[in-house]
């Protein structure tokens, strides 16, 4: 095998142009980490038409350079090989020159080689005739013929810090390997390719023999050829007979039946679709009647509501002018109680207590009515906004709905779409609902992305909900029933309100079975977890929010009247003591303030009277509006229970209409196939004893078809003759049954011979076999004495059988300082001895004496080595007679380059630099002190 001379590099990676002796036994390659060891060695790889180690390829190598093309180009011996002839035969030279040049193509690097007769330089390499430039498979190819074959090509082509890999193989991959190296797998795969051809004649002459049974069957089928022409004719008779008469015959009868039984389904669905007309407009008669009446108990109950609201609105009205009058008696009476404690003096420490309580309740009730007056101002606005058609809500709530506006997000709160339909459950629905009132409706599902992405930004406390559904039809008195919902809610939120029943009071509540969930009217709720008071104070949903907000306004302008009556009652009270303590005369107040009190007395009795009468009154107009709302309540379910009988009545009307079309078409395409089937048949067909006939010969016209179908599938199945010329056929069958016979008989013969010839030259070719195998363990044996390392080998069971060849194993064992045997990857042996052992199964598979020289690529292989085995691995190496290109960190033992006869140093590329350094060289001379270059 060849050996390397020297190397050029042009242009790769961070190298310019430099030129380096590799004319060394043992070439040392040293420096840093990152200094280019392995880009040197992926050099070599490259121009070996080699792939690049740790996944790297050239292409990343020449576009660092950054230059339209890179050189590589090496100058190595042409050897003559055992046979006599040259390694780079035609090339007589002793020196050749390869060449690989990559140059950018189309956007893409591309790469070619070339080999030169003697020395050639890069700038004649393309004008001289002395190369030759050839592509990458055929310069692998030309390697191969000079001595680097697969094998040595998988061995550089290791990566850093594989060298021990070798020990890992399997028995089978290392005998496989060893095999490859030595050239005898090349025998073996000849020898199996010839059983392959054999097998393959075997077949071919299993192919000729079913052939041969064929044509047998032919010939034995060509003496029966006239009786089945005969009773070919007998079935196309037969066939004829079925298909032109018969089956045409058993239509038309079967068609006339089916005709009258679709006119008659025809008219039962017309029957069925008359009587259906006529149930929907009853009950959409029953339906419009029912909101009429709904409509006329709506009316009622809002009739009943104000006039309570009326009364209610009279009776605040008289109770204030009742209030008054009754402050001025409660004054008479306190001033007679005064001259009282004239007359039996005054308790001046108990008016002094009175005087500073007063004070108090006076400042107390300023303090309630500047609250209710806060109240007041808030309520005016909420109506206010209720008025404009908004509906108010919280700061935040309006700043996030103003968010999904400018982001373009269509939503609805929860209150724009839910209408609470009994004013009773009013309180009720609105307790439930409280903690969600200001959920957010998206309309567009696909929007929740970036809703929820500005519910986080803006912190939204409230549920941001993109999934909605049409509301169910509800249970009976669920909550439901009282919800009417104006788009589509949450799924989630009509089941909450359909699990909850509604019951009039507690006692009611506890008569239903555990687990379910209940309510009163005043928003007590039982759940599983137990009952409790949910009720909220203001009214959010529905049409009651205006109503419930001015009634609301007018109790706190009731609260405040009586607040300020309070008030001034208290300031009387306190300016009473006040004069008291003062010394005021009572009797003479009361005896001015005579007609006053008298009066007040008077209207007194009056208003009281007059209130007792519009209580009643209010209370008779509370009772018809009760009666009105649960009459509401009846006719809203027997209104949804119609409603949903009338769809369902037309949905049974469209499907009747769907079947009563088709039954129409199905007549229609009836008669066109009865007018079709008889045009061009006989009269005579037509008549009812024709068709009575045709039913008795076959009972319908499927048995027809299934007849005509065997019939067909028989003479498509069977072998009929059709030609008069038997004789010849069978002559012509018989002539060639003759041939093939003769055929197969040479051909047995032949294939008896090549399997005889092969089998002998396979069991010869077995001792070539063993020969290897001893000298591959002979190879070991030595090595491992060099190395102080017990080696045995235990040779493969190599007979003349494939079984036997194809389970075979190179089974090596080493012992390590007399610490026993130990295999090749059995996890006993040290980082280090897993070095040694590779290095041994590495370099014994070089050690050939049919073939000197070549060269290996090894990526710091003295890694996990201690400085004995250092010097070890240094010995392996100058025992043999290859050239190796070795590399080691900065970090290793001197020892390493105690074997080296030429040493490259590498050196970082420094930031400021175009360039890297290009490497050094120190060589070994023994007579002179050592230089670098």
């Amino acid at each position: 095998m060849f050996s390397f001379h020297k190397i050029e590099i042009v242009h790769w990676d961070w190298w310019e142009r430099f030129t380096l002796p590799l004319d060394a036994n043992i070439v040392t390659v040293v420096g840093p980490n990152g200094s280019g060891k392995t880009t040197l060695l992926d050099a070599l790889r490259t121009l070996l038409a080699i792939n690049c180690s740790q996944g790297r390829d050239y292409k990343r190598y020449v576009r660092r350079a950054d230059r339209p093309s890179a050189w590589l180009r090496a100058t190595v011996s042409n050897p003559r090989r055992s046979n006599g002839q040259l390694a780079f035969w035609p090339i007589t030279d002793e020196t050749v020159t390869l060449f690989c040049r990559i140059r950018k193509k189309g956007g893409d690097w591309e790469r070619s080689y070339g080999i030169g007769a003697g020395d050639v330089a890069v700038e004649a390499a393309e004008n001289s005739d002395a190369v030759t430039w050839i592509g990458v498979r055929q310069y692998e190819s030309q390697l191969e013929n000079a001595g680097l074959t697969r094998a040595i090509k998988r061995v550089l082509a290791l990566d850093q810090g594989h060298t021990d890999k070798l020990c890992e193989y399997s028995p089978r991959q290392l005998l496989d390997l060893v095999f490859d190296v030595f050239g005898d797998q090349e025998v073996l795969d000849n020898y199996q390719k010839a059983r392959e051809d054999q097998l393959a004649c075997a077949r071919e002459l299993d192919e000729l023999k079913t052939q041969l049974a064929r044509l047998h069957t032919q010939l034995q089928a060509a003496e029966a050829d006239v009786n089945s022409f005969r009773e070919y004719e007998r079935l196309l008779g037969e066939l004829a007979d079925l298909t032109g008469q018969w089956l045409p015959r058993l239509q038309m009868a079967e068609l006339l039946d089916s005709r009258r039984g679709s006119h008659a389904h025809l008219l039962g669905k017309r029957r069925d679709v008359q009587t259906l007309s006529t149930q929907l407009q009853q009950l959409a008669d029953e339906h419009a009647a029912l909101i009429r009446e709904r409509e006329d108990t709506e009316a009622a109950e809002a009739e009943s509501k104000a006039q309570m609201e009326t009364l209610q609105k009279r009776e605040r009205q008289i109770e204030r002018p009742l209030g008054k009058a009754q402050a001025m008696l409660e004054q008479r009476k306190r001033l007679l109680d005064q001259v009282a404690e004239q007359a039996d003096g005054l308790d001046t420490e108990a008016a002094l207590r009175e005087q500073e309580k007063l004070g108090r309740r006076r400042y107390e009730l300023q303090g309630q009515i500047d609250g209710v007056d806060r109240e007041i101002d808030e309520l005016q606005g909420r109506i206010a906004a209720l008025d404009s058609g908004r509906r108010p809500e919280p700061r935040e709530v309006t700043a996030f709905s103003q968010a999904l506006n400018d982001a373009g997000i269509a939503h609805r709160m929860l209150g724009d779409i839910v209408e609470i339909t009994d004013d009773t459950w009013q309180l009720a629905v609105e307790s439930v609902l409280a903690g969600v009132r200001h959920l957010v409706l998206l309309e567009n599902p696909a929007d929740r992305g970036a809703a929820w992405r500005l519910g986080e930004q803006q912190r939204y406390r409230h549920y941001v909900v993109p999934d909605r559904a049409p509301a169910p039809y509800p249970k009976h008195g669920s909550l439901l029933e009282c919800v009417r919902f104006h788009a589509d809610p949450p799924v989630w939120l009509a089941k909450l309100l359909d699990g909850i029943q509604r019951v009039d009071s507690t006692e009611d509540g506890a008569r239903l079975p555990e687990g379910q969930s209940w309510i009163t009217p005043r928003a007590y709720q039982r759940e599983r977890r137990g009952g409790r008071d949910i009720s909220v104070a203001d009214v959010h949903f529905g049409r009651n929010a205006v109503a419930d907000a001015r009634r609301r306004l007018e109790d706190l302008r009731d609260q405040r009247e009586g607040l300020r009556e309070a008030l001034a009652l208290a300031t009387r009270k306190l300016a009473d003591v006040q004069t008291a303590l003062s010394g005021v005369d009572a009797t003479r107040e009361i005896a001015a303030r005579a007609p006053e009190f008298e009066a007040a007395e008077a209207e007194a009795a009056r208003l009281s009277e007059e209130l007792e009468d519009i209580s009643a009154e209010r209370a008779d107009a509370a009772a018809r509006y009760y009666d009105m709302s649960q009459a509401l309540h009846g006719l809203t379910s027997r209104h949804d229970r119609a409603e949903e009988a009338l769809e369902k009545t037309r949905s049974r009307q469209q499907q009747l209409q769907f079947e009563l079309d088709q039954a129409r078409r199905a007549y229609a395409e009836q008669v066109l196939d009865w007018r079709r089937l008889r045009r061009g048949k006989p009269a005579e067909w037509r008549t009812p004893a024709a068709m009575s006939d045709a039913r008795e010969h076959y009972e319908s016209s499927g048995a027809v078809e299934r007849e005509i179908e065997r019939l067909h599938r028989r003479k498509d199945d069977g072998r009929w003759n059709t030609d008069a010329n038997c004789v010849a056929i069978r002559d012509k069958l018989d002539a060639e049954h003759h041939q093939l016979e003769s055929r197969i008989s040479d051909q047995e013969v032949h294939l008896d011979r090549a399997r005889s010839s092969t089998d002998r030259a396979r069991s010869q070719y077995i001792g070539v076999l063993r020969a290897t195998v001893r000298r591959y363990a002979q190879n070991l044996r030595n090595l491992g004495a060099l190395a102080g390392i017990d080696v045995e080998v235990d040779p493969p069971q190599l007979t003349n059988d494939d079984l036997t060849l194809s389970q075979a194993r190179l089974e090596v064992q080493f012992n390590f300082d007399q610490k026993g045997m130990i295999g090749l990857n059995d996890g006993e042996a040290s980082g280090g001895q897993q070095v040694m052992k590779s290095m041994i199964l590495l370099v014994g598979l070089l050690m050939d004496e049919d073939q000197r020289g070549g060269f290996v690529f090894i990526d710091e292989p003295f890694a996990h080595l201690d400085i004995f085995n250092i010097d070890k691995v240094g010995a392996f190496l100058q025992a043999t007679r290859a050239q190796y290109i070795v590399t080691t960190p900065n970090t290793h033992n001197v020892n390493v380059f105690k074997p080296s006869g030429l040493t490259l140093v590498t050196q970082k590329k420094r930031g400021t630099t175009r360039y890297a350094p290009p490497i050094a060289f120190l060589r070994r001379d023994t007579d002179a002190a050592p230089t670098l270059n």
